[in-house]
């Protein structure tokens, strides 16, 4: 380390290497100081290795739980999983290098608003920007069977049940992946439905498949107290309904990591949920110090990495400046995917706009058929201009599929995008163009009912 850089970068994750790389590729110094392995949480206990145990887990699922021993599943899954985190961890550093940052291994600290101190080292510089990203909530519940997104990789033996509290993201692939391996799966959740903002006719459509892994649903309920109770765990509810269970998975948000860094010494304000406040360019109440991703508050790790690109732009006075995608998708790695992007019709119905939706049932595609895979793709449309307006979609590569729907909104465009477009087949994403056709079907039907003398064809 030097004594002096243009831009101290606190946390590894995908905000600090976005911005750490994007100031380094400009000619300033970077030292970026991350406690952790590179990547953060996404290449430890977040988004890498969830989603390679849902990827295990699906294979699981197809050939069956008996095919498989559970406690070899859980090893190999486990040895999948770190493998696939090293891998990219090596990658994540690899990246950093190249950009020409400095990167240590340590826990940083504000001294003031241009000195950061790491371990025993004072080091200056013109900005700072905080991404220390965040961690599992916990209950209040002190067992080794009662485990946290974090923690459930500590697990060294399959549950005969488990009790999952939260239906958001992190709670229904979890409950996914403990299904496919033939563990029973109860979900409890404070809300009347699971993955409350998403698409509600898709949100059904997830549900049913879960059941049919098993999985049931307890709603408008919350964990009042766990105890053991003959080697089991008793999970009493906010109802007074009693559950038992070998393992409880706590998947209920999380919380900013914010302790350790001084922020009260040096004057940085707090935001909701105690995440650290900032103003449209990420800048805290203290002038040179940025804050974003997580810490500021959850969001999508494309979203947070490009919030540290922006906040990078603004700190070291680059005028070309960074745009953050204000309507970034929104994707849960169930069994089977669930994502989208955009307005939902409850939304739009709520706020008195008019709207249209075409749907494909991806059964009917032909890449469906051969797969054997349903799901469903809505594309939600304005009928006066038909400027799109959201595209949600449930099924095995929903999150794939949606990006294309993501780009057209990006570029402002109508649902008639989707009928000028030779999308390959057989794809899930040739779904669009019959999507397209039944929307603006329902649209055509709908001005011919009310002035039969007139349509409005496709452009």
């Amino acid at each position: 380390m030097r004594d002096a850089y243009d831009m101290v970068v606190i946390g590894g994750g995908p905000a600090g290497q976005g911005a750490a790389e994007l100031a380094a590729f400009y000619g300033r110094s970077v030292l970026l100081v991350q406690d952790g392995p590179p990547g953060g949480a996404v290449t430890t206990t977040g988004g890498v290795p969830t989603k390679t145990l849902r990827e295990f887990a699906r294979h699981i699922r197809d050939v069956g739980p008996e095919a498989m021993d559970p406690e070899q599943a859980l090893r190999a899954m486990g040895t999948r999983t770190a493998a696939v985190c090293a891998t990219v961890q090596r990658a994540t550093a690899c990246e950093i290098a190249a950009a020409g940052v400095t990167a240590v291994r340590g826990r940083a600290r504000l001294v003031d608003d241009r000195t950061v101190r790491v371990g025993d080292r004072a080091v200056t510089a013109r900005a700072v920007v905080i991404a220390t990203g965040s961690r599992p909530r916990r209950l209040p519940f002190d067992d080794p069977a009662v485990y946290d997104s974090d923690g459930i990789f500590g697990m060294r033996e399959v549950p005969r049940d488990v009790v999952v509290v939260g239906a958001g993201a992190v709670g229904i692939e979890y409950a996914t992946v403990f299904a496919a391996l033939g563990v029973a799966v109860t979900v409890v959740d404070r809300a009347d439905r699971p993955l409350p903002g998403m698409d509600e006719e898709l949100v059904d459509l997830l549900v049913d498949e879960c059941r049919e892994l098993g999985i049931r649903f307890v709603h408008g309920a919350t964990v009042a107290d766990v105890t053991r109770a003959g080697g089991r765990l008793a999970v009493t509810l906010s109802t007074c309904a009693r559950l038992t269970a070998d393992a409880v998975l706590v998947a209920a948000g999380r919380a900013p990591v914010t302790d350790g860094l001084g922020l009260d010494d040096v004057g940085v304000r707090r935001g909701e949920r105690g995440g650290i406040a900032v103003d449209a360019f990420f800048r805290t109440s203290v002038a040179g110090i940025y804050a974003v991703g997580d810490v500021v508050a959850s969001t999508l790790a494309s979203t947070a990495a490009q919030q540290g690109r922006a906040a990078a732009c603004h700190a070291l006075g680059l005028v070309f400046g960074v745009a953050v995608d204000r309507a970034a998708c929104t994707a849960v790695y169930g069994m089977p995917e669930i994502a989208g992007v955009g307005a939902t019709e409850r939304e739009l119905t709520e706020r008195g706009v008019p709207h249209l939706v075409g749907r494909c049932d991806l059964a009917t595609t032909p890449r469906g058929a051969i797969a054997g895979k349903g799901g469903l793709l809505k594309v939600v449309f304005r009928p006066d201009d038909r400027k799109l307006l959201g595209v949600h979609c449930v099924g095995e590569v929903a999150a794939e599929v949606v990006g294309l729907g993501q780009i057209a909104l990006q570029l402002d465009a109508a649902v008639d995008v989707f009928l000028g477009t030779a999308l390959a087949t057989p794809t899930y994403s040739a779904a669009y163009h019959a999507a397209a056709v039944d929307g603006i079907t329902r649209l055509a039907r709908l001005q011919a009912l009310s002035d039969p003398f007139t349509t409005a064809p496709p452009r």
